[in-house]
């Protein structure tokens, strides 16, 4: 009990610090900024290694979770560096590899429950459909809000793009088996919600990056960092229930 109590204060310290670095950041990335995101990004690191220790066992699902939390964390840190571009583009490197490890993880998940169903295919035609759809979506609303997309831009944004979204898919059938499964709904809500909360946070930060217009939107700052920590959060409890 006690372990998820020290769980649950370090994943609301990690919602409640949000606030206090957007604002930090308002004029641009700076030391106090930087300090303050990675305090946050520690915290989802620290809830997902309690889920390992809450539930007394490291499967290769629990491996490829914290690795992915570790690249996010690794993301956030260089994503942050204000003084070379460089490190805006290991930025993104990290964490195209942490959503890579997330997709393992599901995988990993889901064949895991193929005691109770046969295994999947990797891509579904659902999946297929719905990654396509949505890329072909997000692309539409970079052309329309006219952002500022150099030629070279374009491919690794596909490229996270279709990533991202098998990311989403592949944590929807997670949450979905498991609880077929009779593993918790909460599984469920964190893979799924999760997921979700990590697209839409990636959406918004395409506006902040590439958008003029919103690059100083003070709620739309909010509103990525919110999802973004939020995410990693639900993903880092995966662990405990999967």
């Amino acid at each position: 009990m006690l372990l998820k109590i020290i769980t649950a204060i370090i994943a609301l310290g990690v919602i409640a610090i949000t606030y206090f670095y957007v604002d930090a950041q308002r004029d641009g990335a700076c030391p106090r900024s930087w300090l303050l995101k990675m305090i946050g990004a520690t915290g989802y690191i620290a809830v997902g290694a309690l889920c390992v220790v809450m539930t007394g066992e490291y499967s290769v699902f629990d491996s490829a979770m914290i690795l992915a939390l570790v690249f996010s964390w690794l993301g956030d840190l260089f994503l942050h560096m204000w003084f070379h571009k460089i490190w805006t583009v290991l930025g993104f490197l990290c964490f195209l590899t942490s959503h890579i490890c997330f997709i393992r993880a599901y995988i990993t998940g889901i064949n895991s429950m193929t005691v109770y169903f046969p295994e999947k295919p990797f891509y579904s035609i659902g999946e297929i459909i719905a990654i396509v759809i949505f890329v072909a979506l997000f692309f539409f609303c970079m052309i329309k809000s006219k952002m500022n997309l150099k030629g070279l831009m374009k491919l690794p944004i596909v490229i996270y793009g279709i990533v991202i979204m098998t990311m989403l898919c592949k944590a929807s059938v997670l949450g979905i088996e498991a609880v077929k499964a009779g593993i918790t709904p909460l599984s469920a809500v964190c893979a799924i919600a999760g997921a979700v909360f990590f697209v839409l946070s990636d959406f918004s930060i395409s506006f902040l990056m590439f958008d003029k217009r919103h690059k100083k939107n003070f709620k739309l700052k909010l509103f990525n960092m919110y999802t973004y920590f939020a995410a990693e959060i639900l993903l880092a409890s995966l662990i405990f229930f999967i």
